[in-house]
């Protein structure tokens, strides 16, 4: 069962497990998109000493399936991103992976194992990554509520109508379909709420 945290309490959690095991941490942030998923990623990132860099986001692993008529777990590279924790866990010392962004664009990223690794995303809890993090903390938000706050950030950025509309016809449902199928709250070991 989940327990409800603070930002404070999390940082002090992460850090202990990045000083107490023989392995670096493989810690994971999920919550609807808008939540917060990705600032606190950042913050907490920063507080531990990290890049952003070091930070690996589901958005940075969009799968070549990925766009508005995929399938809830279609828009993902999972098996990147759990090759991405195996290798974090086996000692690599470097933190390189293929990337894809939701356009197609592709690179690589390679920069120094972090201490601890932050795993954020959309949909991250579910039934194939049980036992990937050593800690998973969700944002508690609602589906629709932070699909508005995102609608609302995506508006400041400039994207267009049809983008816009998929948060209310794809986005915000699959994010309630989402929590009903996996349940993230139940498999977080944290609960967090979300800010603003």
């Amino acid at each position: 069962m989940a327990t409800t945290t603070t930002n404070d309490d999390l940082l002090s959690r992460v850090r202990t497990l990045a000083t107490t095991g023989d392995r670096v941490p493989v810690v994971g942030i999920s919550g609807h998109g808008g939540a917060g998923k990705s600032t606190l990623a950042e913050r907490l990132a920063q507080d531990l000493g990290l890049t952003p860099e070091q930070v690996v986001g589901t958005d940075s692993c969009y799968a070549t399936t990925c766009g508005p008529g995929a399938g809830m777990w279609e828009q993902h590279d999972w098996a990147l991103v759990e090759a991405v924790v195996a290798r974090a866990r086996a000692g690599a010392d470097r933190l390189s992976y293929d990337y894809r962004w939701w356009l197609g664009e592709t690179g690589v990223s390679d920069e120094p194992m972090p201490s601890v690794l932050i795993v954020e995303g959309i949909r991250l809890f579910h039934e194939r990554s049980d036992g990937w993090f050593d800690l998973s903390v969700w944002i508690d938000l609602d589906a629709g509520a932070a699909g508005a706050r995102a609608k609302a950030r995506n508006v400041l950025q400039g994207d267009d109508r049809s983008e816009l509309d998929l948060w209310d016809t794809k986005w915000i449902p699959e994010g309630h379909l989402y929590e009903q199928l996996a349940r993230p709250r139940e498999r977080a070991d944290l609960v967090l709420a979300a800010e603003g």
